[in-house]
Parts: C-alpha cells; sequence; structure tokens
C-alpha cells in the first residue's frame, strides 16, 4: 500500500506539549494522526472533533452503508443446491399436498 504524507501548521509550544504528551503515551505524531484518520473514517464523521451535530439523515446513511457492509457475501441454506423443481416438490410433500 502507498502512503501519503499529511501537514499541518501549529504553534512550537503546541508542538513540543502535543509531543511530550504523546511520547508519555507511547505514541508518535504519525501513529495520532492515523488514528484520528482512523476514527473519522470509522465514524463517517468529525462531529467528535468539532462538536457540529450531524443531521439525522446523514447518521441514518452512515448506519444503513455499515450495516450492508457487516454483510456476508451469501447466506447458504439446503437450497442453494437444489433446483427449483426439487424444491418446489419438496415444499409441496412437507404441506402434504404431494
Amino acid at each position: 500500500m502507498s502512503e501519503a504524507m499529511v501537514t499541518g501548521r501549529m504553534t512550537t509550544e503546541k508542538k513540543a506539549r502535543g509531543g511530550r504528551i504523546l511520547q508519555r503515551d507511547g505514541l508518535n505524531a504519525s501513529q495520532a494522526i492515523n488514528l484520528l484518520y482512523d476514527r473519522v473514517i470509522s465514524d463517517g464523521s468529525a462531529e467528535f472533533l468539532t462538536g457540529k451535530s450531524v443531521s439525522p439523515l446523514a447518521t441514518a446513511w452512515h448506519n444503513a452503508a455499515q450495516f450492508v457492509d457487516s454483510l456476508s457475501e451469501k447466506r447458504t441454506s439446503r437450497f442453494d443446491a437444489m433446483s427449483d423443481r426439487e424444491i418446489r416438490i419438496e415444499r409441496l410433500q412437507k404441506r402434504g399436498l404431494m
């Protein structure tokens, strides 16, 4: 996977103070930025950073997309290996109609 550079500007004091906290917690700036991006991607929003409320419709679409992504490709059943005719016969037999 290729990598890309992210550049940001902040005061020297903020960088030093933040760097000390990250170092204390066992992280470097690149790891912290990657975690930030992971959270934004996972949430589908930067609301946790801005405090701005995401519209209910946007939340609904995000939740729906996560649900669809979580589905397996195909659920299997005993009918998968049967022809349509075999399925009809089995269902009729189960109802006592055949």
